[in-house]
């Protein structure tokens, strides 16, 4: 467990766990579940039968729900993957939506998010984009801080647009993931690890300084990361206490948590 005045992360099963979550404490969950591709994620198995890993997600979404103040946001990050024995293209964005919508959940968007560094293959086109769903418990009354995620304008030169606040970022990302170079370089053995600037711009369009960020699948820690040195504070939970020693380090090293 790593618990101070501005997180607390505990370790095991973030069904069991999220039960501890305060009703309407959380101003804005950001996860990236296990995509049930083999990940070799300890202990938890990451190849479940697909009916399996519906109800864990939607467990999970019922939750964050119940979690979430009554204008709070979810962002569920999913990918499709191929899957099963002929490796078809399972879209885990699309149940995803079903299941965030039967948790009585409004979409908002579905963000692209899209990477050059992976691996190229031979028999379809290379995939190059996960999703990101947003998702709302009330489309009327939801924290959107669009100014504080404002990126410059591509056309610089445009005297109209002097001391503008800067345009929208869209609905489609650019974010490289994090190579293995340099999770080495930040001593992290986890094999899926955010972009911290993409969980950061999430951080920043969702919440409030002061606000709690939820993270159920916490994995090497990002999202506690980006809320802590955001000025936020941060709850979440990871199944393996492998993890636990990784998530402490970023913690102290990246967002300069003294404990």
């Amino acid at each position: 467990m790593i618990k101070s005045d501005n997180v607390y992360i505990d370790i095991g099963d973030c069904r069991r766990l999220l039960g501890g979550v305060e009703r309407g404490s959380v101003a804005a969950a950001i996860t990236s579940p296990p995509y049930n591709i083999g990940k070799p994620y300890g202990k938890y198995k990451d190849k479940l039968p697909l009916p399996e890993w519906e109800d864990l997600i939607s467990e999970v979404s019922g939750r964050v729900y119940e979690a979430l103040k009554p204008n709070g946001s979810f962002f569920l990050n999913l990918s499709p993957i191929p899957y099963g024995a002929d490796r078809e293209i399972l879209p885990l964005p699309y149940i995803g939506y079903k299941i965030l919508k039967d948790a009585g959940f409004y979409i908002r968007n579905i963000i692209v998010w899209t990477f050059n560094n992976m691996q190229n293959c031979v028999n379809r086109l290379s995939g190059r984009y996960e999703n990101i769903l947003w998702a709302v418990k009330n489309l009327d009354d939801y924290v959107f801080n669009l100014d504080e995620i404002r990126l410059p304008y591509l056309t610089k030169n445009d005297k109209r647009l002097e001391g503008g606040p800067g345009r929208n970022p869209t609905d489609v990302w650019y974010f490289n993931r994090v190579n293995n170079m340099t999770k080495k370089s930040l001593g992290l053995t986890h094999p899926t690890v955010y972009p911290l600037e993409m969980i950061e711009r999430i951080v920043l369009m969702s919440t409030q300084p002061g606000d709690l960020v939820l993270d159920p699948f916490m994995g090497s820690g990002t999202t506690a990361v980006a809320a802590l040195k955001l000025g936020r504070k941060a709850v979440g939970f990871e199944i393996d206490g492998e993890y636990e020693r990784e998530i402490l380090h970023r913690l102290r090293n990246e967002a300069k948590l003294e404990i």
